[in-house]
Order: structure tokens, then sequence, then C-alpha cells
């Protein structure tokens, strides 16, 4: 199966409207949809109807509702982080029975679910809302009182995707979010070309923060050395998560170009 292509709504935040027209004029395959509270699943319907633009992932919320803000804001190492925690709360909200986000999982039945581990742990077994979907757990940034099952891909992909019984897990490899690990010291050094060999992940991110990044994209050598091992192992979906914004649609037609001219896809 050809490795799909998909632009992440994050990049075109707060404006739902423009990433469909931002997929469609690119040539991507679909979008994973991030939903923020306002979000109607009969508008998310029209929108990919009127840009023939299908839904093909829907990314629950940072937290669920058994989780405070202050637990959230406390947990997070750099006051950045702090910062943007308030932020999303505010746009995203956290993850309950009656979410946009669950509310669009029930809406496109043939989209996969995208979730952090520790979301997944939050919700306190209540996993029937991700039920007959394809579950992708995504590594996190590392967080203060957390497994390291939340951020390590390896023992995400090894020890708990094997866990989720019923629910049909995949990895999602964000670069994004070892990068910091390791520059905490947490994690094994370990170059992006490295850990995708090593992961062999259904699903990557496009998305490179640490070392003054923030979701961007990676440099011409980390995607020169990347670009290798993806033909090698040819993930069942790459998502492209740079970071809205000044500069966006730019880094969007970027990488999007990167993937046609190097990958072929």
């Amino acid at each position: 199966m050809e490795t799909q292509v998909l632009l992440s709504s994050v990049v075109t935040l707060p404006s739902l409207p423009t990433a469909f027209l931002w997929a469609a004029q690119l040539g991507f395959h679909g979008l994973e949809l991030f939903p923020h509270r306002r979000t109607e699943p009969a508008a998310v319907d029209r929108l990919a109807r009127q840009y023939n633009m299908p839904v093909k992932g829907i990314h629950i919320p940072f937290w669920w509702k058994t989780k405070s803000l202050w637990q959230v804001i406390k947990s997070e190492y750099l006051v950045r982080e702090k910062l943007f925690a308030g932020v999303w709360w505010v746009l995203f909200g956290p993850g309950h029975e009656d979410c946009p986000a669950v509310q669009l999982l029930k809406k496109f039945p043939q989209a996969y679910c995208l979730l952090h581990p520790d979301t997944y742990g939050q919700s306190l077994g209540q996993h029937q809302f991700f039920l007959g979907h394809e579950v992708f757990l995504e590594n996190e940034r590392p967080k203060q009182g957390e497994s390291t099952f939340t951020y390590d891909p390896l023992q995400i992909k090894s020890s708990l995707l094997p866990c989720l019984g019923a629910l049909a897990g995949r990895l999602m490899f964000d670069p994004g979010h070892v990068l910091p690990a390791q520059e905490a010291g947490i994690l094994e050094k370990r170059s992006i070309p490295e850990w995708y060999e090593l992961l062999k992940p259904h699903g990557l991110h496009l998305s490179f923060s640490g070392e003054g990044r923030l979701h961007d994209l990676p440099t011409e050598d980390e995607w020169r050395s990347l670009a290798l091992v993806i033909t090698q192992y040819p993930p069942q979906v790459i998502v492209v998560e740079t970071a809205p914004g000044f500069g966006a649609y730019e880094r969007v037609r970027t990488a999007r170009h990167m993937l046609q001219w190097n990958l072929g896809i």
C-alpha cells in the first residue's frame, strides 16, 4: 500500500476551512484533524465533500477530563509549555464522552484515532469510544511525574502497543517530541533516522522541535538521511504537522515538495 500523505489541521489553526483548501491545492491524500471546542461534525463533513478531501485521522485532545488544568500546568517542564497549556485548554478543551473528537470518530468511522499514551491512561478504561478505529499512539513530550511509556517511542512500541488488545494499535513517531527528551537527558541520544530505522513506525509526524525549533521542518541534512530510511521502511501515513501562524503555508508547501521530490509520494 502506498504511503498516504496527510495534512494536520493544526497548521492552519484556528481556521479549519483553510486546512481543507491547502490540502486540496497541494495534493495531499487527506487530513488529520485536531478539532477545537467549536468544531462541528456536520461542518467538517461539508468541507470534506466541498474539497473532495477525506478525513483520514482524528486527534484526541491532549488530556482527558480526569486531569485538571492545574495538573497539566504542573506537569510541564518549560515555562513556554506551561503557558501553551492554558491556550490549548481554552482552544481544544479536555477529551470526554461527547467532545468534538469523539463525535467526529462516530461521523467518520474509517478514520484512525490518534492519541497520546498519557491521554489513553487518563481515559480510565473508557476505550469504547476508540473501538472500531485503527488507533495510533504518539510519543509525547516528556512531562513531570509521567511514565517513560509516554515519551519513549521504543517502549510504546515494544511494551504498550501489545497491551491494547481489541484496539488495533500502531505507533505514530513524532521526531519533534523525541528531540526535547534527548536534550533533557532522559532519552538515549540517537539521530532521527536511527530512531526511525529502529522503530519502523506505521505513522510519521513530519515535525521537528528542539535546538530552538518548534514544529519546524527538518534541515536539508536531516531530511536527506531520513528520506533514505523512509524509502526502505515506508510508513502507512506521513502527516505534515508544522507550526501555524506566519510562514505556515510556505512550510506546508515546502514539506509537500520534499515528499514528492525525495519519496515520490
